[in-house]
């Protein structure tokens, strides 16, 4: 008997050693707080990183309705040199968290958060019962993976695994606690379990589901719950079909039911026919309309259903029935539809412009009249952000169809479409002004081509094609003289612009060693350093494989012929990164394009027989190997280094322009 009550003792202490959790309660006062009181924080930071601070703040974790909620609070200094905040606490917080900071919170000075072990206490209620929530709180807490948010911003690094015999006292705990509504916070809960029941849970879960699908009167809501847990989380097929046929017999109507149907179909599929049966029989039994005069968070269900069935209808040329569906789209689907189908089939030209014509025709107005339905709003924050993204969606479906227009020349409908383009959409991209430019003179209406250019000028949206057309405009108006034309083109840009472009550049500016190279040209023959010797040096880097980097040749062409008679400056257009006979390749490209460039292939890496020996050396300066990339070099050395394209031809010319200037005018 002696040797049985010892054992039971040991097995108590072990049993209340497991029990204590890691965090420090001494900051708060009282030791035991209660809810709709006051609370005051009390922080001796001496011996802490926070010892010598001026400004000592407080981020306070509240978990509130099984939810953690976070705010600042800024602490003031006693004459006893404690640190001391009240706080004010709500009636359903069932803990708190306290993080010690200097500085900013997203990048403190320096931080206490007791080692990453916390400081935190339970509360109770005015009779001094634990609030629901106490005990879940307590594990989520030391654990934060266990009801997640904005926790996970208490730690410096990982928290350790508390002991399954803790974990498991707190599950019960708050099972007696607040069981009864444990569905509240099922997914919390279940985690606290996972970790307390060890290789057992999938046992006791299922136990727990089964249990709860004894009662009666259980929403549709709660079999919601139950489903996605035991179909998701379990991967339990016997027990799916369990809450299935509950939900199909209460609630065949409901949102779960709706879910659960979304979940069945065939939109991986490879055949076609399936995927569109699928998707059909879905859209019969949870119709839209249905949906819309309830409507929960379940759009992205209808959005990723009518994307694939618009797909599907798209790639199998059933055309008709893919014009159909924009009678039942928002803007926010119908956009996407439109993106993913019609600009990529006339991009990569899937389908015959006539034919696509047809269906962009069709659909085109529609689109339109839905802008204004608000179907972005719960995708942004603010309403002003929803509509900033209608208007550049908008704007680039848009240019699709424009572009589709002019190439068959149907100039007059392009031009009414031109209209319905946002003012900044209308002459901000450099291509889709030279579109308008041919669309005026296809439809001979002169009198608007000088106003899109001096428009298109002062975005700074211009192509060589738009500035012949305004000298030439300028030239006939002033007798032929050149005088002053450049004074005029200068001035057409806005002091705005001319300010972006000042600090891009400014930005952008280096002082890094340019490697040695001995780089071949288009004719066979080799440059050195000693070539570039006194001049202001262009490099383009660049591949016939890189899209953005073609799309830049008529912006580099336009600083190629604004420097073609200054013998102090060179432009090259280096070819890197390439395979196969590239040295024909890059030739032939820019020469059948009627490029005047000075070509230079990078030179062949030794070690790995890449073609890219130059251009790897500068990748620590650059950061990624991304292309298209500009430098400018200047006396052995990389000055100025900017990456990608912006789109316009004259930007591109103007940014180059003015980094020569600048080092050209430099002491």
């Amino acid at each position: 008997m002696k040797k049985q009550t010892i054992f039971l003792l040991l097995l108590f202490m072990q049993v209340v050693l497991y029990a204590q959790p890691r965090y420090n309660s001494s900051v708060f006062s009282p030791k035991n707080p209660k809810t709709n009181a006051i609370v005051q924080l009390l922080y001796n930071a001496k011996g802490k990183d926070l010892e010598f601070s001026d400004e000592v703040n407080a981020s306070v974790f509240l978990f509130e309705n099984f939810e953690w909620r976070q705010i600042q609070v800024a602490l003031t200094k006693d004459a006893k040199g404690l640190w001391t905040a009240p706080l004010t606490v709500p009636a359903k917080t069932a803990f708190i968290g306290v993080k010690f900071y200097q500085g900013d919170i997203k990048e403190p000075d320096a931080i206490d958060n007791n080692a990453d072990k916390g400081y935190g206490i339970a509360l109770v209620n005015a009779k001094g019962i634990p609030v629901d929530g106490a005990y879940l709180a307590e594990a989520a807490f030391q654990i934060p993976s266990i009801a997640g948010g904005g926790i996970f911003m208490y730690y410096g690094n990982q928290p350790s695994a508390l002991d399954p015999n803790y974990l498991k006292s707190l599950a019960d705990k708050e099972w007696a606690l607040s069981g009864k509504q444990y569905i509240d916070y099922f997914q919390s809960f279940m985690n606290l379990q996972k970790l307390a029941q060890g290789d057992n849970f999938p046992f006791y879960a299922e136990k727990l589901i089964k249990k709860t699908l004894t009662a009666k009167g259980l929403s549709d809501e709660i079999l919601g719950v139950l489903y996605g847990y035991a179909n998701s989380r379990l991967e339990n097929e016997a027990l799916t079909k369990l809450v299935e046929q509950r939900i199909s017999t209460e609630y065949p109507q409901g949102p779960t039911a709706r879910f659960m149907a979304y979940n069945k179909t065939k939109g991986s599929s490879p055949d076609k026919t399936e995927v569109i049966t699928s998707y059909e029989d879905f859209l019969k039994r949870f119709p839209i309309e249905q949906w819309r005069k309830n409507p929960n968070r379940q759009s992205f269900i209808y959005y990723a259903v009518y994307r694939g069935l618009g797909a599907s209808y798209f790639e199998s040329k059933q055309f008709d029935k893919f014009i159909s569906l924009y009678n039942d789209l928002d803007f926010r689907t119908g956009n996407e539809l439109m993106r993913w189908n019609i600009m990529r089939a006339y991009m990569f030209k899937m389908v015959g412009q006539d034919t696509l014509y047809n269906v962009a025709e069709a659909i085109m107005p529609k689109l339109i009249a839905k802008r204004g339905d608000n179907s972005y709003k719960e995708d942004f924050d603010l309403k002003s952000q929803a509509d900033s993204n209608v208007v550049k969606n908008l704007d680039e479906r848009l240019f699709t169809h424009i572009s589709l227009l002019n190439d068959l020349k149907k100039y007059a409908e392009a031009r009414k479409y031109f209209l319905e383009l946002s003012e900044n959409g209308k002459y901000n991209n450099a291509e889709l002004n030279e579109i308008n430019l041919q669309v005026l003179e296809g439809v001979k209406d002169e009198k608007q081509i000088l106003p899109l250019m001096e428009m298109s000028a002062r975005y700074n949206a211009m192509t060589p094609r738009m500035f012949e057309k305004l000298k030439e405009i300028y030239l006939k108006n002033h007798n032929n003289e050149e005088e002053g034309y450049e004074m005029y083109l200068a001035n057409l840009k806005s002091d705005e612009e001319k300010a972006e472009m000042k600090a891009y550049v400014d930005h952008n500016w280096v002082n890094h060693p340019m490697p040695n190279f001995r780089l071949e040209n288009a004719d066979g023959l080799f440059l050195t350093q000693e070539d570039w010797k006194g001049k202001i040096v262009v490099v383009d880097f660049w591949a016939t494989w890189c899209r953005p980097c073609i799309m830049a040749f008529p912006g580099m062409q336009l600083l190629i012929d604004k420097y073609a008679n200054d013998k102090e400056v060179g432009i090259y257009m280096l070819g890197t990164m390439q395979t196969g006979d590239y040295k024909s390749k890059s030739v032939n490209y820019v020469r059948g394009e009627g490029y005047r460039f000075n070509l230079l292939h990078d030179s062949v890496n030794p070690k790995t027989n890449e073609q890219d020996l130059v251009f790897k050396q500068l990748v620590p300066l650059f950061g990624d190997s991304s292309i298209p990339r500009k430098i400018v070099v200047k006396n052995g050395r990389v000055r100025y280094c900017s990456g990608g394209y912006s789109g316009s031809p004259s930007k591109l010319m103007d940014e180059l322009s003015l980094a020569i200037e600048i080092l050209r005018n430099e002491k």
